[in-house]
């Protein structure tokens, strides 16, 4: 590598808070349900919920209880 060529580090995010500070949204998918929901993270850390590490938590969904499929998603 040469002195001219930059080296970029890569973007982490493994949290509520990276996710909020890098203007992503958590994208929930039931597939029994075939029905999307959405975590906005400045929403989620505005009303008071922890700053999780969501990439180890299972969200569930809210009408049959099965674990929902994450995507993580641009805001823009």
């Amino acid at each position: 590598m040469t002195q001219t060529q930059i080296t970029k580090k890569p973007t982490v995010i493994s949290n509520i808070r990276d996710l909020a500070d890098n203007e992503m949204t958590l994208g929930l998918y039931c597939l029994p349900c075939d029905r999307w929901g959405e975590v906005i993270p400045q929403e989620w850390l505005d009303s008071g919920k922890p700053n999780i590490n969501y990439v180890e938590k299972n969200f569930k969904c809210g009408d049959c209880g099965e674990t929902a499929s994450k995507q993580v998603r641009p805001t823009c």
